[in-house]
C-alpha cells in the first residue's frame, strides 16, 4: 500500500496507536505475548547463582591443592 496520500496527521495517528494499544506489555506485544515472555517463578530459588557459586568453589579448591 502506497503512503503517498497520507498526510502528517495520519502518520501522527499511526505513531500514537503504537502507544495507545500496546496494553502495557511493551514492544507492541499483546497481553498474551507479554505473559508468555516474562520471568517465571523458580521454586528451587536462585539456581543459576548457586550453580555458578558451586562451580567457582570447586575450581578454587582444585587450584589450592596444586
Amino acid at each position: 500500500m502506497s503512503e503517498d496520500h497520507f498526510d502528517r496527521f495520519e502518520h501522527f495517528n499511526f505513531d500514537m496507536d503504537k502507544h495507545l494499544f500496546s496494553g502495557q506489555s511493551g514492544r507492541l506485544r499483546t497481553k498474551q505475548e507479554a505473559a508468555l515472555h516474562t520471568n517465571r517463578f523458580d521454586p528451587s530459588g536462585h539456581s543459576r547463582k548457586l550453580v555458578t557459586k558451586m562451580k567457582n568453589t570447586e575450581i578454587k579448591k582444585r587450584a589450592d591443592k596444586k
